[in-house]
């Protein structure tokens, strides 16, 4: 009988991630006992705290959405990063070139064109991956390099406000604005279409056939490729479908914040990367592994505040959090057909 790791587990994996954050911060912090009990309560602390970490969870979910159904299609999206900001800033472009868009359809009619960006920029590696090989990982990554910096450009040039002191575009206009649910917390639809998305990716990988091919070639390209399982069109597919979520994460970023700032979806592409290292890949486990991982950002976030946590232990707090689920999926691969 096979021993597994005992990293192999999410739960086995996460919990002794927060053992060792604990450890770190109780040696390195100056009130360790008031920074640990702001990193496990701050984000419950306030509505507005709680309010903020469910929104944060829902574009961390739709991300690592976009990042899993990568994985589980054999493939490796590491251009979520570019992928997220050429969205949301495609969005804001039509937005301030149509200002004047009913209200009841500009908030949707923007997403579903910051979706399309980004399924654009992800369907450029899988028909290259198709077509010539090329690994998805160095194209994705290349893609993103370049996209990122033109990103910038555009904020401060172009697109930027010229009232503004910031490296921004103008705000939004009042069509494209999606209201607020709980005050003075950001928390709004976008958490609908993080459910949604969830949602449909499970239903759509465990119940229809096309989801079975997807999953035998993430299992074993070879065999599904003899068994006539066409993997170069599944390849393009499965990281249009990684582009467009993560485009649509951009897109919920930026209707959040009413304007699109430098740096808006930074962080974006990573952090879907460790959200869907955390579920193993599985979408079912997508949404309470984003949750789990907004938890630990707001409650770094309210340690700072609030204690002498420094902005480099926070990051040593995450850092031990990304090792332990990578080391799980280099001793399990993190995943199940």
């Amino acid at each position: 009988m096979k021993r597994l790791n005992p990293l192999t587990s999410p739960s086995i994996a996460l919990a002794a991630a927060l053992a060792v954050t604990a450890a770190v911060t109780a040696l390195l912090s100056d009130e360790p006992g008031r920074a640990i009990a702001y990193l496990a309560a701050g984000p419950a602390m306030s509505s507005l705290a709680f309010g903020n970490v469910l929104e944060s969870a829902a574009k961390l979910t739709i991300a690592g959405l976009a990042a899993a159904l990568a994985f589980r299609a054999g493939s490796f999206n590491l251009g979520g990063e570019g992928q997220a900001l050429f969205g949301g800033i495609t969005a804001a472009a039509l937005a301030l070139a149509f200002p004047s868009l009913p209200r009841h359809i500009a908030p949707f009619i923007a997403v579903l064109v910051g979706i399309t960006a980004g399924a654009a920029l992800g369907a450029v590696s899988g028909g290259l991956r198709a077509r010539w090989g090329v690994d998805e990982l160095i194209s994705t990554f290349l893609i993103s390099a370049a996209v990122l910096p033109v990103g910038q450009v555009l904020l401060g040039g172009p697109m930027k406000d010229v009232g503004s002191y910031l490296i921004a575009a103008p705000p939004l206009p009042g069509a494209y604005r999606i209201a607020a649910w709980w005050p003075p917390s950001r928390l709004g639809v976008p958490v609908v279409w993080a459910i949604a998305a969830a949602s449909g990716a499970t239903v759509f990988l465990r119940s229809t056939h096309k989801g079975y091919e997807w999953r035998l070639k993430g299992a074993n390209e070879v065999f599904a490729r003899y068994g006539g399982i066409r993997t170069g069109r599944i390849a393009v597919a499965s990281m249009a479908a990684s582009g467009g979520l993560y485009g649509l994460a951009g897109t919920a970023a930026l209707l959040d914040s009413g304007q699109a700032v430098q740096g808006f979806t930074s962080g974006l592409g990573w952090d879907g990367l460790a959200v869907a290292l955390i579920a193993g890949s599985r979408p079912e486990l997508i949404v309470p592994a984003a949750l789990a991982y907004a938890w630990l950002i707001h409650g770094t976030r309210a340690a700072m505040m609030h204690t002498g946590f420094s902005f480099a232990l926070s990051g040593i707090v995450q850092a031990v959090i990304f090792l332990f689920v990578t080391t799980r999926l280099l001793t399990g691969r993190g995943r199940s057909a």
